[in-house]
C-alpha cells in the first residue's frame, strides 16, 4: 500500500482495474441554486484582469456599467468570481473592508425570497432590479456575511 500526502491507495501489477459505477449525486436545494458568485472589492482590476485572463487563461468579461470598472472571472461552468473597485454599496453607504459577497443565482429571486421569509430568513428588502439585468435580494448569515439571492429578469412579453 503506498501513501501520498495523507492519501492511501492500492496498487497491484496484474489485476486490471475494473471501472466503478459512480452513483452521481443529484444536488438539489429548495432553492433551486443554479450558478454561485463571489464578489471581492479591489484597486487592482487591470492587474488582475490579466492574472485571471492571460496567465490563468480563464474567461473573462468586463463590464462598466454605470462607470464601475467590473471584472467577471468564469471558474467554472456554474461558477464566476467578480472583481471590483470599492463603491458607494446599493444602500448608499460607503464600503468598508468587508468579506466578499456570496452570490446564490437562483432560478426564480421572488420564490426563493418567499420560501424564506415563511422560514423566518430577515432581507434588507424585497428582491428589485439591477442595471446589471439580474433582480437581487440580500440577506445575511449568522455572522454577517452578505448573501445575495439572484435571478436574470425575465424578459416582459407585449
Amino acid at each position: 500500500m503506498a501513501k501520498k500526502a495523507g492519501l492511501t491507495s492500492k496498487t497491484s501489477r496484474t489485476a486490471k482495474a475494473t471501472p466503478k459505477k459512480s452513483k452521481k449525486r443529484r444536488w438539489v436545494s429548495a432553492l433551486r441554486i443554479q450558478t454561485q458568485h463571489v464578489d471581492f472589492l479591489t484597486f487592482k482590476v487591470d492587474q488582475l484582469r490579466k492574472f485571471y485572463g492571460e496567465i490563468l487563461e480563464l474567461e473573462t468579461e468586463t463590464r462598466d456599467s454605470e462607470g464601475l470598472n467590473y471584472l467577471m472571472v468564469r471558474t467554472s461552468e456554474s461558477s464566476t468570481i467578480g472583481f471590483m473597485p470599492p463603491h458607494r454599496d446599493m444602500h448608499g453607504e460607503q464600503p468598508v473592508p468587508r468579506e466578499p459577497t456570496l452570490y446564490f443565482v437562483v432560478k426564480d429571486v421572488d420564490v426563493a425570497y418567499a420560501q424564506l421569509i415563511a422560514k423566518g430568513a430577515a432581507f434588507m428588502g424585497p428582491p428589485q432590479e439591477m442595471p446589471w439585468g439580474y433582480r437581487v435580494v440580500t440577506t445575511t448569515d449568522p455572522e454577517g456575511r452578505s448573501i445575495m439571492l439572484a435571478s436574470k429578469v425575465r424578459k416582459k412579453k407585449s
